[in-house]
């Protein structure tokens, strides 16, 4: 069995407040056998020296990756730390990180990493958490491809990385204190855990009814939907699709023998009109084109929440949601950060979350396998 427990601070100048605030909040004597650390935080924890410092107190391994916000049991915020320890007699956690990966070696790197952590356990993990970098040259699903490909398929769960900086060029991921713009960071959690993986996308009444096909296509780059170039498809649906609101178009994409759709994203609009995707998505793929409102987001942060409510022997929450979900929230955008908060600190159970710049997370297909697959604007969370 694992437990859970969480600690934060705001202090980002003074280390060494920072660190006794953060060990004041937990027991350690209280810790089992086994424990692991996830770190959720602004970039100027590590810049400051807090991340570093925080770990070589710990006696456990830690990953963790920068996100624009964070929220625990005690509270939430943009500028804090989150630290959560899951512990256990009967668990193991094993951790790792990459080099930096660029687009000639991330394959091999994510399948050197695999390895290295594998050598060190004897069984396959029942779950691997990861936080992978945000890399202009290197699309998150293809990461997550490789990684897939490297553990033949075990479920993967995770984020990648983010913050407050719209450019991304202070995101990084963490291990052990150790900090880098393009590493991707494991932990293997070996032993009696029973995942179960919550997500959730727009509502059925923000997706379009009328299914479309893409008919052009290269990887994740889409030409043609229904034999029209991408913009006259929107159009012909009434949709005005520029570079200033092309993030806000979620699209659903039907995957072959999936029970649900899965919501991705298009981040780019090329001069040639074609647009790239969050994922590949094949010609022949079946699309819906959806949009992203307030109502939208609330709507499937309540049914993602009532999901995890409803978990039974449920120890340890963890959620990262698409961080497009507090930009589209403006100008109330804590209002997620509050919702989730007041439904879970409410019960006196421990839980973290942090938001994603884009969500990894197994989805079963109509036979019940889990199938690992990279998300857009979805509330993401995973029970142990």
């Amino acid at each position: 069995m694992i437990t859970m427990h969480t600690a934060r601070t705001s202090e980002i100048d003074e280390i060494s407040e920072a660190v006794d605030e953060i060990k004041s909040q937990i027991d350690f004597s209280a810790l089992k056998k086994n424990s692991g650390g996830l770190i959720l935080c602004h970039a100027d924890f590590i810049d400051s020296g807090v991340v570093a410092a925080l770990c070589e107190e710990l006696p456990f391994n830690v990953i963790g990756m920068t996100s624009m916000a964070s929220a625990d049991d005690h509270g939430y915020g943009l500028y804090d730390l989150t630290l959560t320890v899951l512990t256990s007699d009967d668990v193991g956690f094993e951790v790792g990180m990459t080099d930096n990966i660029d687009r000639d070696n991330f394959t091999g790197e994510a399948d050197r990493l695999y390895k290295r952590i594998r050598g060190k356990v004897a069984n396959d993990p029942a779950l691997i958490i990861t936080f992978i970098p945000y890399v202009r040259e290197i699309s998150g699903y293809e990461i997550l491809a490789a990684m897939d490909k490297s553990c033949n398929g075990l479920p993967i769960w995770g984020s990648i990385t983010n913050n407050l900086d719209f450019t991304c060029e202070t995101v990084q991921t963490i291990c052990n204190g150790k900090a880098l713009h393009a590493g991707i960071a494991m932990m293997f959690l070996n032993g009696p855990v029973n995942p179960r993986f919550i997500i959730t996308s727009p509502p059925k009444r923000n997706i379009a009814n009328n299914r479309a096909v893409i008919t052009g296509s290269e990887g994740p780059i889409v030409r043609e939907i229904n034999n029209m170039p991408v913009l006259e498809y929107m159009t012909n649906m009434e949709l005005v699709v520029a570079r200033e609101n092309i993030l806000t178009t979620p699209v659903m994409a039907y995957h072959d023998n999936e029970e649900e759709a899965v919501a991705l994203g298009f981040y780019t609009l090329f001069d040639d009109g074609s647009v790239l995707a969050g994922n590949e998505l094949p010609v022949g793929t079946p699309i819906a084109i959806g949009s992203i409102d307030a109502y939208g987001i609330f709507e499937s942060s309540e049914a993602g929440l009532n999901r995890i409510l409803e978990q039974e022997n449920r120890q340890a929450t963890l959620l990262l949601p698409c961080v497009m979900r507090y930009i589209m929230l403006a100008p109330d955008q804590e209002g997620e950060l509050r919702l989730i908060t007041k439904k879970l600190a409410g019960e006196g159970r421990p839980f973290m979350m942090g938001y994603s710049g884009g969500e990894i997370c197994p989805v079963p297909d109509t036979d019940g396998k889990l199938r690992n697959r990279f998300h857009n604007f979805t509330f993401c969370a995973c029970v142990l």
